[in-house]
């Protein structure tokens, strides 16, 4: 994903966000599936929701206070852990090209070293955490 490079920070932008989807998503999104992002402001601004309104997406709404519903927050949790475990020397690494681009191996490792399950796991387990975010009323869950 490119950065926008008028973004605060040279964080994100709606434009760089929908670039993004544009390579990311369309290429492997089909209709009748449900496309999933938060509540961010790049997500929800006016010209990223005609984007993919224009595109078909069909997107979940979204509770405002519900980060914990997003499954991918505990696969980053489960991808943080696998690398650690693997490269424990990241948590010290330097800023050097080099330490880069061994630690973007290594999150290529950590990734495929993720069970298939696990992700099975999270994506069965949407129901339930759509349920229990009604049940509180849009905010924080078990989950």
């Amino acid at each position: 994903m490119t950065r926008g490079e008028a973004a605060a920070r040279r964080g994100y932008t709606a434009q760089s966000y929908m670039w993004a989807l544009e390579e990311g998503l369309l290429p492997y999104y089909r209709p009748g599936e449900w496309f999933m992002q938060d509540n961010a402001p790049i997500h929800t601004a006016r010209a990223c929701t005609e984007w993919l309104e224009i595109h078909g997406v069909a997107t979940v709404d979204w509770p405002p206070y519900s980060p914990d519903l997003n499954p991918i927050e505990h696969l980053w949790w489960a991808l943080k852990q696998k690398l650690h475990k693997l490269y424990p020397e990241f948590d010290y690494m330097s800023d050097s090209q080099a330490s880069w681009e061994a630690f973007e191996l290594g999150l290529h490792e950590a990734w495929a070293a993720i069970p298939d399950s696990l992700i099975r796991r999270l994506i069965t387990s949407m129901p339930r955490r759509l349920d229990a975010v009604r049940q509180a009323k849009g905010y924080q869950t078990r989950y």
